[in-house]
This record gives C-alpha cells, structure tokens and sequence, in this order.
C-alpha cells in the first residue's frame, strides 16, 4: 500500500534528484555526528494521506503513526504477539467484558520547535507539562468512533467498545442532544489518569489486539480543537512516542523526518531510540535501488526489475532480505458498473488472469498466488487445499465460456467494453496491470484502460473506476480482520470500493467470529471466501505478498512481518 515511463532522461533525473535528498541528509549525519537514517521503507513515490490516527487507513500512514502515538497494546514487529504499549499491564473481568488498562505515568506530550531545534514538552496554558492521560485514549476513541469524522476503520473498533456500533452508526449530522446520551453510553471510563477501563458488548480474545490499531490511540483534543483539518502539520502537531515530528515536505519526490523524543524514557518492549532522526523520503523503487547502490539510502524496498541482478551480485546479496509478507494482492470489481454488474463476468475476469505467471514473470520474488483473499498464516484462516471446489484459480476455458454466454444474454460485444483499471503509482503495480490487461485482451478481446494515480488520489477514486488494484495488510493476526475489517460486510459498505455486500456472507463471517472452536471458525470463514472470491467474485486475489529490501551492513535491525518497522530498535554502527 505504497515512473519512469516517458523517456531516458527523465528516469536519469528522477535518480538525481532522490539522490540529492538522500545526499541531505547523509551529509547531514556525517558533519553533526548525528545517527540519521535514511529510508524509503514502505513510502514509494506519493506523499502519505495522514498523520491523523482517527484516519489512517494505510501502510505508510500506520507507519508513521505508530511511531508519534504507540497504543495501550503494540503487536511485536517479528512475532505479531501481542505486547504492552502505553499499558503497562492491564486486568480482565471474570465474564471477559471489562479490561482495566494500567497507563504508564509520567509521558508527556511534545512538540519540535524549530526555532530552537529541539524537541520541547507541551504545557497547558497554567505552564504545566501536559502528560498521556486515559481521557486522552477515551478522546481518542470517541473522535474515532463519532460519524462527524468519517473514520476509514470506525467500524473496526465500534464492535470492541460497549454502545460503539449505536454512536458509529447514527447521523453525523445528529444534534448535541442526541449525540451526547451515545457517547456517555460508550464503554469508556476513566478512573483516574493513569486507569482507563473499557467494556465490551461481547467477550472475545481479539479485544487487546483492536486496542493496539491507530483508532484507539491517544490524541491531543487542545491542538486538535484548535487547528482543525492542519493538526497534523509539523507547526501544530502534539506526540508522545518514542520520535517527533521534524519536517513533513509534502507531495511526490517530498519526504518526512521523524526525530528522537528526548522525553521518552523506554520501556523493555519500546526502548529509547538509538537513532537522532529517520528521514523517509518519497521516491519509487527503482530510484531507491540507485540511491543504495550509492550509497546515500540506508534502506531500500526492491524494485522487482533488479531482483534477478541483486541475487546475482556477491555485494547486493549479502544486504538483501525476503520475508513471509503481511498482504493479500487483489483487484476488486466495481458491482455497479456493466459489465461487472454480473458476478458470472466478475469470476470470468478473475479466472482469465494467471497468477503462476504473474509471480515468476513479473514479481519474481518468491511470491505465492493466492486463491483465497486470507492469508494462510493467519489465526482461524483455511487453507484452500483443505476446501477442494472452493476459491479461484486460473481457468482460462471456463473465463471465456463464462464471457461467451454474458455476450449472448446481453446481446453485446467484447469491442461495446473498454473498462477502466486503476492503480496507485508504481513501476510494479503497472507491471502486474499491463500483465493482466494482456491476458484479459487475449482472453475476451476486451482492451482494458489502464489509470495511474497518485496514493492519496487513487485512495479516494478506487470505487468510481471498473477495477481497481487493492491490497490488505492484516492490522491483527487474526481471519476476522480480512474477512470482517477489510470491507466487504454490510456495515462498510458506504467506504467499499465494490459497492457489494451479501446477506449471506455478512452471517458466515459473524458466526466465524463466534464459533467456539478453530476449526469451526475455518469453516464458516472457508464458505465466506467461497462467496466473495468464487460465488459472487467481488474481488479477484492475485498473490499473497513477501517483503524484500536491501539494508546496509552497517545497520542493525529487526524485519518485521506487521508492516511497521520499529525504529526505536534500529541503530547504526558506522
């Protein structure tokens, strides 16, 4: 979840110019003495959407995010176990309604100035340091949780608090009248600074995973209520993790720094940062390979082009790395649009397209094609070889007699369709999408139009197009967070992309949630795919994902299987 294309020269001058702002701030570290990293881990070409938790939807957003507001609970970057965060440690009623989170005393808010260079600690307006407090992640939730703010993730969180799906789902332009008794109704209470208890509707073992994602993290109500819609920007915005924000230039070819919080005193499970800053800059690929090789990027995704040469190269090899990833590759249909209107030309769509194929030609990098939307690693997940009949596969006999026999009922033409593909920008996924748009021309005589967008902008317009390339990164290791928090059950269905629900499939996926044993919930999940990627095809899987990066050896890391990389750990040794 985030090109060289028109001519030499510009390829040649997208180079220069990320290697100038890596140059910045290499030259930077070596002068002041500094440790500054410089990574393009996670980011691509495009500008993140946000650094607001309530509307972090994103991979490199969630990065960011995790780094300014840990949560009660964190997820182990290696491990996906879940650890204390901002909790210390914390208490479970009897009937497994009621978690009592014990929050660390003593962490206060913070602020960069730039006119002095340095990280300060925010005061309220009698002079006193301002600290983490549980009205802060009460704040937090319900800004999350309130429909005003239009939440990507509030039905994510709304099932774990007590009265969450009342206030998520009532009118967000409701009076104060009817607001408040819902909001007052929450399972949300604070005891005192430091003691925050939440009550559920239901018990479940989920529940300390969901208070680790972004939507329940604290967030400060006096910046927020003062700056509106710009404060997250770097002039405005208060953290609290174990970095600062520094500098946020925006756009393609910008960058982010984060910078150490001299204020955060470590926890065994968050340590104190070894680096002074990591400046995340803004660049494809392809550039941050060049970058590396010159040795002016610490860290650098791989551009699947390269693999074949840097597996080859007896330097490069040494400092590349591929790991099991954390994502599900998949293009959905847009159900309201002709010709996948009709589920029978959705599936023939997702059968004409070779996933074998598209794996060894075009990423090349160990991934596996996927026939079910979940990942396999995942807790309560089947495995399709379990379930014969059900799923996707490539069937290139079956897309066109499907294909056939939607022409003869229509009455149409495979010249009559030119849909539309969209994808955000990324010499990868135009490859992926070229492949596919060859196989569906040769398939179906279909020429499909394919549309490039920047991260934030493709965010926004994947559902006004026919097809759209998507990809889900669990946020917990569980089934319940492809099949119920990816957006295909009813009560998303204003934010899903597809414009599809099911009856069917909304009841298989709550009594997978509810089922008392493993196995049971695998098999309610198994009939839950069957629909959504066979039965009614609202969404093609392609591959699951692996990670693969280049790290210069003179960094020292953890690799994370979450997809947020814990810098705090991070050091350099040069």
């Amino acid at each position: 979840m985030q090109h060289p294309t028109k001519a030499a020269r510009l390829i040649l001058l997208l180079l220069l110019c990320a290697g100038v702002f890596a140059v910045v701030g290499g030259v930077a570290a070596q002068d002041s003495g500094k440790k500054i990293l410089v990574s393009g881990r996670q980011m691509g070409p495009s500008d993140i959407p946000t650094l607001d938790p309530s509307l972090d939807q994103d991979v490199p957003s969630n990065q960011m995010v995790s780094e300014l507001f840990p949560g009660l609970t964190i997820a182990n970057e290696e491990t996906a176990k879940i650890e204390p965060g901002l909790a210390s440690s914390w208490d479970v009623s009897a009937d497994g309604l009621v978690y009592t989170f014990h929050i660390l005393p003593n962490v206060s808010w913070v602020h960069y100035n730039a006119d002095t260079d340095a990280v300060e600690e925010v005061k309220d307006d009698a002079g006193n340091v301002r600290m983490v407090t549980a009205q802060d992640f009460v704040y937090g939730m319900v800004r999350s949780l309130d429909p005003k703010t239009a939440s990507a993730y509030q039905q994510t969180l709304a099932p774990f608090v007590k009265g969450g799906l009342d206030f998520a789902n009532s009118a967000a332009d409701a009076t104060d009248d009817v607001r408040q008794p819902l909001i007052d109704a929450l399972g949300l209470k604070v005891v005192d600074d430091n003691t925050l208890q939440i009550t559920l509707p239901q018990p479940t073992t989920v529940a300390l995973s969901i208070y680790s994602l972004w939507i329940s993290f604290a967030q400060p109500q006096w910046t927020i209520e003062a700056n509106a819609d710009f404060w997250t920007d770097p002039e405005n915005i208060n953290t609290y993790g174990p970095f600062a924000l520094k500098d946020w230039t925006r756009g393609d070819g910008g960058n982010l720094t984060l910078i150490k919080n001299p204020f955060w005193a470590g926890t065994d499970i968050i340590p104190q940062p070894k680096l002074d800053e990591v400046n995340f800059v803004f660049i494809d690929n392809p550039s941050q390979d060049a970058n590396f090789e010159a040795g002016t990027m610490d860290v650098a995704e791989v551009d699947n082009a390269q693999i074949d040469r840097i597996k080859a190269d007896p330097v490069l090899s040494k400092d590349y790395t591929v790991l099991p990833g954390a994502c599900t590759y998949y293009y959905s249909f847009n159900t309201q649009s002709a010709p996948f209107d009709d589920p029978s030309v959705r599936l023939a769509f997702s059968e004409a397209v070779d996933r074998q194929s598209i794996v060894e030609n075009v990423t090349k990098a160990g991934e596996s094609p996927a026939g079910y939307f979940e990942l396999p690693t995942l807790n309560a997940a089947p495995i399709q070889a379990d379930y014969p009949g059900t799923g996707v596969s490539y069937n290139l006999a079956d897309a066109q007699t499907l294909w056939q026999a939607y022409l003869s009922k229509t009455g149409k033409q495979a010249s009559d369709f030119s849909p539309s593909l969209v994808y955000n920008n990324s010499s990868l996924h135009a490859g992926i999408a070229q492949a596919a748009q060859q196989m569906w021309s040769q398939a179906f005589g279909v020429n499909v139009q394919l549309v490039s967008e920047d991260f934030g902008t493709y965010l926004d317009n994947r559902g006004t197009f026919d097809m759209a390339r998507g990809a889900w990164c669990y946020d917990y290791p569980d089934a319940h967070n492809y099949m119920y928090d990816a957006g295909w059950v009813t009560p998303f269905l204003a934010t899903n992309q597809t414009h599809w629900s099911d009856p069917a499939y909304d009841d298989l996926v709550n009594k997978g949630f509810s089922a008392q044993t493993t196995q049971e919930r695998k098999d309610f999940y198994a009939q839950a795919e069957d629909i959504l990627v066979h039965t009614q095809a609202a969404i093609a899987p392609i591959y699951y994902y692996v990670t693969k990066d280049l790290t210069q050896p003179y960094v020292t890391r953890t690799h994370s299987v979450t997809q947020r990389e814990a810098y705090e750990k991070w050091d350099i040794t040069k």
